[in-house]
This record gives C-alpha cells, structure tokens and sequence, in this order.
C-alpha cells in the first residue's frame, strides 16, 4: 500500500506543473460553447499531451538502453535492442506529426498566440 501511494503521489507532483499551465488559456475573448471555443479547447489538451509523449518515448528508448547493456541472455538483449527501435520509431512518428502540425498553422495563420481560428462565415 506504501509502495502505491508512493507511485501516485509521484505522479501527482510530477503533473502539477501541468495544472499551472492550465490556469493561462490560449481561448481568451471566445464565446463558451461555440465551435472555435472547442477547437482552442482541443489544440490546448494536444498541446499539452505532445511533451508527455516525447518524455515517454524517450523514457522507452533508455529503458531498453538499459535493458539491452545490463542483459548477459540473448534474448533479453533482442528485447531491449526491439525496445531501443520501437522507442526511436515512436519518437519520429510524435516529432513528426508535431512537425505536420506546426507547418499547417503557420500555413493558414493559426497560431498559439494567435487566440482561436477564424473560421469562414457566410456572409448575410
């Protein structure tokens, strides 16, 4: 139960600093509840969710590092060099993606600091 407890309260200070960024929204002067507010909303959780992932890609990536180091069994060696691939492949595809991303808002002006998309209307 002591171990447990440990985990979580690891993770819970390991995450705050996320709810700190929370407290500054991007989505300043959109209207709750309208289709841009829920764009700005989701770009917000990506924009957060990205970092984590690249953390734990590379947490991966050492992990079979040490696993394939450590090992003197073959076959734990070919799980942890797996490991080492599998973690750079991931690492690429996120980066990448981010990449995509990125290219894409600078593309059609939709930035960070730019505050939610303007999306076209139809004019009345």
């Amino acid at each position: 139960m002591k171990k447990k407890l440990a985990v979580f309260s690891g993770l819970a200070l390991g995450f705050m600093p996320f709810m700190a960024f929370a407290q500054a929204s991007v989505c300043t002067g959109v209207t709750i509840g309208t289709f841009q507010y829920i764009i700005c909303r989701i770009g917000n959780i990506l924009s957060t969710i990205i970092p984590i992932l690249i953390v734990l890609g590379v947490v991966y990536f050492i992990w079979g590092v040490v696993t394939y180091v450590i090992s003197s069994d073959e076959e734990a060696k070919k799980t942890g060099r797996d490991r080492m691939i599998y973690g750079i492949i991931g690492l690429v595809v996120i980066v990448a993606m981010w990449g995509l991303v990125g290219i894409v808002n600078n593309t059609f002006g939709v930035g960070v600091g730019t505050g939610a998309p303007v999306l076209p209307t139809v004019p009345f």
